[in-house]
């Protein structure tokens, strides 16, 4: 190798300069030096050469050459001068080009294959069709971007599709028509197009979110001993058209009794059932549909009330004249549900067994008090999309029987929670953190209040450590109340059957194995219904855009106020100059509604 020869540097043609013992100076086309060591460049030409940057080779066709070289292998030095008569630094460089960018030759400047006819034939057909796609793509756009689909080129949506559905990582379409690259961005440009409508919910499809009803098969579990409780009036308690009720409460001779609809019966711990409901973690709840965790057949055979005889795993507790829990125990049984709605248990509160088994929570309510239980009130709504279509958006229904209900579900969760820890049983515990600092005095109805207390509010955690659970007021807790529709719940009673039936423990560390994968599909699972909730919240405005309400001012930020639209349950901030006081409410109307944002902008009026 000398100077001024042709080499060949990371693909790049370069003029060898100045030799030393190990190192070799090149000059690139860019006007860079570089030093590099001999086994870095490959001599394409001895030169010499001069400026790279004029290695422009003459037009030529290689297809004489081809046929003639079928069969050899020639060097560079012979591709160059059967294809343009000559060897030089130039016709060198031309050679070069074409290995690897043509279809008729491959290989490298020291060993040079010669394809056949075939290979060329079908290189050449692959680029045929690669050409014509581009050319439908580029006729695609220009028809996109006046607004015009043609039927034979909806194939080229998935891309946007996907992209707005976080399916995919970028979107051409965005790309080529020079928008930023976001699903918002992508979701915007589908409700341009009428592609989508905007009653389109993307939000469980990009939290990866299953789009129906499982079908695994379910596995009979090994029976165990069950206690007859069919004598005593049970009653399963639920909002008018639940479909999966999984507890019901009772009281008699002295005993209430929460009982549990026997999941584990069958999804035993351990089999494929176990793993394919831990894999969706709990149903998932949205204003259009609801989308479970576990098999239909399970609902119905296990479902408290849908049948004559339910089986259940049941929580005895035993009540003296105070009400106060004197005695605990935990037996599989069988029972007879009735299922009533939250209405019509209001209206027999007065009566038995409704009447002891309200004093009863009402006394555990009391001691929650006492232990220092943080109740946060703010407004809570169900949303629901009806079969015509409609979306109704009404308030929660303030039921003392729906209080009852949870507090009875409370006390199961903490005495289950205290029984697994005094007798050494593995669960998944929850536990909340005390808030820091001083609260903030609160009082019913004052919303701002509620506001500023969510903010010290730490998170609950799940911990196979029993500790106390601060918001709730409880020494111990864990969740044991709904194994149709959680998967935790599923895990704890999962691991009382092993305990009642006297057969080997799940170990701790199953435990935490099973919590840390359904944990990180449960955050999925709210994010989407959270994302969900305020989805279709946003439809319902820009479905009726003369909307207007009332507010109640619950902070205040720089050149804005945070506000809490009670009717909506929903928490946004206006711009306004001058701030009223904390709790004023104001009148507002619907002014901008940005779905694929997930934003609504208010305006106050008189």
């Amino acid at each position: 190798m000398k100077s001024d020869s042709l080499v060949l540097y990371k693909q790049v043609p370069a003029r060898v300069g100045e030799i030393s013992a190990d190192k070799i100076t090149i000059h690139l086309p860019d006007g860079k030096q570089k030093k590099v060591r001999p086994k870095d460049i490959l001599e394409i030409h001895p030169g010499p050469v001069g400026d790279t940057r004029m290695l422009n080779p003459p037009e030529a066709d290689p297809r004489e050459a081809w046929e003639l070289l079928q069969g050899e292998s020639p060097s560079l030095e012979d591709l160059a001068e059967l294809v343009f008569g000559e060897f030089t630094p130039v016709t060198a460089w031309g050679a070069f080009l074409l290995l690897n960018r043509t279809p008729w030759f491959r290989g490298t400047v020291t060993e040079i294959l010669v394809r056949s006819a075939e290979e060329v034939e079908q290189i050449q057909k692959v680029e045929k069709e690669k050409a014509e796609a581009e050319e439908r793509w580029t006729s695609f756009m220009d028809s996109l971007k006046k607004g015009e689909i043609r039927e034979e080129d909806r194939g080229f949506l998935t891309d946007l599709e996907q992209y707005a559905l976080q399916q995919s990582k970028k979107s051409r379409i965005l790309k080529d028509w020079g928008k930023q690259q976001s699903p918002e961005n992508a979701h915007r440009l589908l409700l341009k197009l009428n592609i989508w409508d905007c009653r389109r919910n993307p939000w469980p499809e990009r939290y990866q979110m299953p789009k129906g009803a499982p079908e695994f098969p379910l596995e009979e579990a090994a029976e165990v001993e069950r206690e007859d409780l069919t004598d005593m009036e049970a009653f399963a308690i639920d909002d008018v058209g639940n479909k999966d009720p999984d507890d019901a409460v009772s009281f008699a001779d002295g005993w209430m009794w929460v009982h549990i609809a026997d999941s584990s019966s069958l999804i035993p711990a351990g089999g494929d059932a176990d793993r394919e409901a831990r894999e969706r973690a709990a149903n998932l709840y949205l204003p259009e549909t609801v989308i479970p965790m576990l098999p239909s057949e399970a609902t119905e055979r296990l479902g408290l009330g849908l049948q004559e005889i339910s089986p259940a795993l049941s929580f005895g507790f035993k009540i003296d004249e105070n009400y106060d829990v004197q005695d605990f125990r935990i037996t599989f049984s069988l029972v007879k549900v009735s299922r009533i709605s939250y209405g019509d248990a209001e209206e027999r509160l007065a009566e038995e067994p409704f009447c002891t088994i309200k004093k009863i929570t009402d006394r555990f309510h009391e001691e929650r008090i006492r232990n220092g239980a943080i109740f946060l009130v703010l407004p809570e709504v169900k949303i629901r999309v009806k079969e015509d279509n409609d979306i109704e958006i009404t308030p929660m229904d303030e039921y003392k029987s729906r209080d009852m209900v949870a507090e009875s579900m409370m006390m199961t969760g903490s005495y289950t929670a205290r029984y697994a820890r005094d007798n050494n049983i593995p669960i998944p515990y929850v536990t909340q953190p005390a808030p820091e600092g001083d609260l903030p005095e609160t009082e019913e109805g004052n919303l701002a209040s509620m506001f500023q207390l969510r903010r010290f509010m730490k998170r609950s955690q799940v911990s196979t450590i029993p500790g106390p659970h601060s918001g709730m007021g409880l020494p111990v807790y864990t969740r044991a109340t709904s194994p149709l529709r959680r998967y935790s719940d599923l895990m704890v009673q999962q691991q009382f059957r092993l305990y009642l039936s006297g057969r080997e423990l799940l170990s701790e560390d199953d435990i935490l194995e099973g919590t840390a994968s359904c944990e990180s599909v449960s955050g999925r699972v709210n994010s989407s219904e959270r994302s969900s909730n305020l989805h279709w919240k946003l439809v319902y405005l820009a479905e009726h855009p003369d909307w207007q309400g009332r507010a109640v001012v619950v902070g205040k930020a720089e050149k804005q106020i945070i506000v809490m639209i009670p009717s909506l349950a929903l928490e946004t901030r206006i711009p306004l100059k001058e701030k009223p006081p904390l709790n004023t409410v104001i009148s507002i109307a619907v002014d901008t509604v940005n779905i694929p944002d997930q934003q609504v902008i208010f305006k106050t009026i008189a």
